[in-house]
């Protein structure tokens, strides 16, 4: 298991998207751990992708897969002042991969982002 750390800080009525380095086997997300400080009020949308290339668009989502888009009402998840353990697997076939976090705050007033992937590199088919 390796895990995939995202930090930074998302300004207010905003967006901004983390990436990390190229993941170059193939892989499973297996968990992933995200802190909402207090204060974000259930104001700051993230949404969780994978993608083929490492482009962060300052405005709008990044390309990729939404990982949280096949079930539930919606893609992404909110908070305020609580910690959100997510247990979602979602395999990553291909290597030369990247995981990104995208953030949109609807406050007005910068909030941090602190998000950890839980991943299981794959052998190669």
């Amino acid at each position: 298991m390796k895990t995939v750390a995202f930090y930074g800080t998302v300004s207010a009525n905003s967006e901004v998207t983390l990436v990390s380095p190229r993941i170059a086997t193939p892989f499973c997300v297996r968990r992933i751990l995200v802190c909402f400080a207090p204060g974000c009020e259930n104001l700051v949308f993230l949404r969780f992708f994978y993608s083929l290339g490492s482009d962060a668009p300052s405005s709008g989502a990044p390309s990729g897969v939404n990982i949280l888009s096949d079930y539930g009402q919606v893609d992404y998840i909110v908070g305020d002042d609580v910690l959100k353990d997510l247990e979602h697997e979602v395999e990553v076939p291909g290597g030369g991969a990247y995981l990104k976090v995208y953030a949109d705050n609807d406050d007005a007033y910068p909030h941090s982002i602190d998000v950890q992937m839980f991943i299981e590199p794959l052998p190669r088919r």
